[in-house]
């Protein structure tokens, strides 16, 4: 893999020579996150979906002045911190950072009074931060930005093959113990959940992130010679029951590399807005597995 910095040069000169001007011509001085809104959703090329309302700046004065833009997985009061110290305060997270689905303060179970939920909206207001989420389109972006990072991060994506459904990876011939222990490596998992023989020779492996759902999680195991799966979260009585059942007649392998697996996505749109921004300061702030194995 190219290391961070190389890539996010090139990255970014790429994109600010594919950008119109317009949009390339961006400066940090005086802009408001509104027009940083305005100009993200321009970038983009796609059309801006409000619904599902994923999309949108969720919390925060849409006139305050940026200073600097925070991709992350969770706007975790922890990553807040570091976006603080740091001096950027857009953050663009790529999951909810209220504790529901779509950030709808009105459909949480949590009264406005919460303590975690008060003290996270007060340490927004008082640093003049804003969250602008972007979920539906880094997945949108061109070969989807939150697949490529995974793929990049465990340095797989010269092993994709084009001819088979969805994502999967042909790799050189290795057990499913190795290829557990290179994940796990690779993402910095401090813990990683396999089912299935250590010992089961794997060659094509069906990739996913995030939670796509059941259907589409155990619609992987029928790839046509997949013997292997990377999944990353997962409803277990139905994936992982399924995968049971299914052993009694065919070896199977399922690498559960959690959700925030889909984190490394994030670093790539923070290089994509680094062209887009060129003088604003843009970075990746990234999630630390949360999981200890207490074995």
């Amino acid at each position: 893999m190219l290391s961070l910095t190389r890539r996010s040069a090139m990255a970014g000169l790429a994109t600010a020579l594919t950008l119109p001007s317009t949009v390339a011509f961006s400066q940090s001085t005086g802009m408001t996150a509104r027009e940083v809104f305005q100009q993200i959703k321009l970038a983009s090329g796609q059309p801006w979906d409000p619904n599902p309302t994923d999309d949108r700046i969720i919390y925060g004065d849409r006139n305050a002045r940026i200073t600097g833009i925070a991709t992350c997985f969770f706007a975790s009061m922890e990553v807040l911190r570091q976006a603080k110290e740091a001096g950027l305060n857009y953050i663009i997270p790529h999951e909810a950072s209220f504790y529901e689905r779509y950030d709808d303060f009105a459909e949480s179970v949590l009264p406005d009074a919460d303590p975690v939920l008060s003290a996270k909206r007060r340490f927004l207001d008082q640093n003049g931060m804003v969250i602008q989420r972007m979920h539906g389109h880094a997945h949108s972006r061109p070969g989807d930005a939150i697949m490529t990072g995974l793929l990049e991060q465990l340095d797989w994506k010269q092993f994709r093959d084009p001819a088979l459904p969805g994502v999967c990876v042909k790799l050189p011939d290795a057990t499913a113990i190795e290829i557990g222990r290179h994940i796990k490596q690779a993402c910095g998992r401090r813990t990683l959940r396999m089912f299935g023989n250590p010992d089961q020779r794997i060659s094509t492996i069906s990739v996913s992130a995030g939670m796509p759902g059941e259907n589409a999680q155990i619609a992987q195991f029928g790839v046509e010679g997949v013997d292997a799966v990377l999944l990353g979260e997962v409803r277990e009585p139905e994936v992982l029951g399924y995968a049971q059942d299914l052993e009694a007649t065919k070896p199977v392998v399922v690498f559960l590399a959690g959700h925030t697996a889909e984190d490394f996505g994030m670093r790539n749109i923070a290089e994509w807005l680094g062209g887009v921004f060129p003088g604003l300061p843009c970075r990746w702030l990234s999630t630390a597995d949360p999981y200890t194995n207490p074995a």
